[in-house]
């Protein structure tokens, strides 16, 4: 009974700090070469730019990007809270999706190990503050009050 206890806490715990690792499930075609559906997908809801300096909002405002994959649970958990509060703080704060496997060049500048990341990034382009796995709505929500605002 200990060990199934052991087990389940162990499970919990992983799935309550994200996922971590190089990316390399993401899903592939029938040729085997990564999809590029989501990578377009990003690109014409576009409301950043990529600086030297990292992510600028072309809107001129502040920033919740998430670093997320498809293929990771908790991502795809925190997909609905995130859209949801994107529709709330239309005009005041940007809402980015980046996905570390299709722009892993990106996810490394932002030094991104475990997903879901999320970091909270000033209207000039600096990073206030950063959490790393799944965020309820209200958590997220107080850390947009503190650091955004």
């Amino acid at each position: 009974m200990k060990k199934l206890l052991l087990i389940c806490a162990l499970g919990a715990a992983m799935f309550a700090t994200g996922c971590s690792g190089n990316g390399n499930s993401s899903k592939k075609d029938s040729t085997g070469v990564k999809t590029e559906k989501q990578a377009k997908s990003q690109e014409q809801e576009k409301e950043y730019e990529v600086t030297d300096g990292g992510l600028l909002s072309i809107n001129g405002l502040p920033m919740l990007v998430d670093f997320s994959a498809e293929w990771c649970p908790p991502c795809r958990q925190l997909k609905p809270i995130f859209s949801d509060l994107k529709k709330e703080y239309k005009g005041k704060v940007d809402f980015v999706t980046i996905n570390v496997d299709s722009m892993p060049e990106l996810a490394a500048k932002y030094r991104i190990e475990s997903i879901p990341a999320l970091i909270y990034i000033s209207r000039d382009g600096q990073e206030l503050y950063r959490s790393v796995g799944f965020q309820q709505s209200l958590q997220i929500k107080a850390d947009i009050a503190k650091y955004l605002n």
